[in-house]
């Protein structure tokens, strides 16, 4: 088990640990023996509405933090994500727009650019949720204290003490995974301010900002360093430009660049392994290196092979569906992948989608090729999708749409 997964599974224990010994500790003497009358509800119920009303609240006190750091830090915001519910920018006309749409954190998150690569500071954005929730823990504790004393008089109060509690435990738990300083399933303030221990890797986390905002937007990216030596940070970084690669069409290049991040294996995360393993085995059948295609495929381990199976990036999807059309020659399994493809895509960041569609079709189009007998009649098979559209015959050599199909 890597580093990052021992990390994981001890954060995750305090988690359960603070939810067990608050709930066990604190809340059940209070609850035990009230009755209804006493209790403005089901104390189930109450707990259950507490948990969810601290979820969406914390949620919200996190963001809110990175918005309020960012602001300090000298960044631009473009989206901004709590639960799923999304405000972001959108690169067509640079207003802000409400979706759903999926993010890298525990409850949320919040995408910025640097206005200043070598001046912006990002601290502040992993100090900030911090003090609002230092304002949350007085704010509560301010009023735990007033309805413990009040429910003499007044024995329904202890509903709202309980309230209370249950909420700031939430908050406790959500905040141990933010902070933890190390790097977990989730994106997370603590490992971000490991990284950002010195000016170098401060300049590359706003070149890897910057870069993230321009792939968004649908702009010319930065030029950055491509690192031999692949930790979870310099993953992300390395992703610039292997998506830049991407989108001008040099597949092979993308594909060494992911290959980098298989070779250090032992020095990143195994979601982000997985991921790598996908780019790279899908990129080399996509760019006709079928030997190297076939070889990844070897390579890959039981939990990459599973995780391209669930598709649950793009890559993922890529991957899966490059195994099923053009390595295993299964047609269902196939079909599976095509069927999720527009689901996965629309998880995929803004400026990232088109890239994946055009890898997608290419893949559809070469497994067209590579079996001429399947029935694909309900999917896009004949469009051009790479730049090979540029090889393409001049306009009277163009074959006819019967000898497209006859082909």
């Amino acid at each position: 088990m890597k580093k990052n997964e021992i990390f994981g599974w001890v954060v995750y224990i305090a988690m359960l640990a603070i939810a067990i010994g608050i709930g066990f500790g604190v809340i059940q003497p209070l609850v035990q023996g009230q009755s209804d009358v006493e209790m403005v509800m089901n104390p189930i119920l109450l707990i259950i509405i507490a948990i969810i009303a601290g979820l969406l609240a914390n949620a919200a006190f996190i963001e809110l933090g990175h918005i309020l750091g960012a602001k300090i830090g000298g960044y631009g915001i473009y989206s901004v994500n709590i639960l799923y519910f999304c405000f972001a920018r959108h690169k067509e006309n640079q207003k802000f727009s409400f979706s759903f749409h999926s993010f890298d954190g525990l409850t949320g998150e919040t995408c910025v650019y640097p206005k200043n690569i070598e001046k912006n500071k990002p601290q502040a954005m992993v100090y900030m949720p911090l003090v609002l929730f230092l304002v949350e823990v007085i704010a509560l504790s301010v009023l735990i204290g007033i309805f413990d004393g009040a429910r003499v008089d007044n024995p329904s109060l202890i509903s709202w003490e309980v309230f209370c509690i249950t909420i700031l435990t939430v908050g406790a738990m959500l905040y141990l995974y933010d902070i933890f300083p190390a790097a977990l399933d989730s994106k997370n303030d603590g490992y971000l301010l490991t990284v950002l221990t010195n000016k170098t890797n401060r300049i590359a986390y706003n070149q890897l900002l910057l870069g993230n905002y321009q792939i968004a937007m649908g702009l010319p990216t930065v030029e950055v360093e491509v690192y031999d030596a692949v930790t979870d940070f310099t993953y992300n970084v390395n992703d610039i430009t292997l998506y830049r690669k991407l989108e001008e069409g040099k597949l092979v290049e993308a594909a060494e660049i992911a290959n980098k991040a298989v070779l250090s294996k032992e020095s990143i995360s195994e979601r982000l392994l997985k991921e790598a393993a996908c780019q790279k085995l899908s990129l080399y059948l996509l760019a006709g290196e079928k030997e190297k295609g076939e070889e990844a495929y070897k390579e890959m381990s039981m939990e990459a092979k599973k995780y391209a199976s669930n598709m649950n990036s793009a890559p993922a999807l890529r991957a899966h569906l490059c195994i099923s059309g053009l390595l295993d020659k299964s047609y269902q399994e196939t079909l599976r992948a095509l069927d999720n493809g527009d689901r996965i895509i629309r998880k995929s960041p803004q400026g990232k989608r088109s890239i994946e569609e055009k890898l997608i079709l290419e893949a559809l189009h070469l497994i067209h090729e590579a079996n001429p007998d399947w029935d694909l009649s309900a999917y896009n098979v004949e469009e051009p999708v790479t730049d090979k559209k540029e090889e393409a015959p001049a306009p009277e050599e163009t074959p006819s749409s019967e000898e497209k199909e006859d082909k």
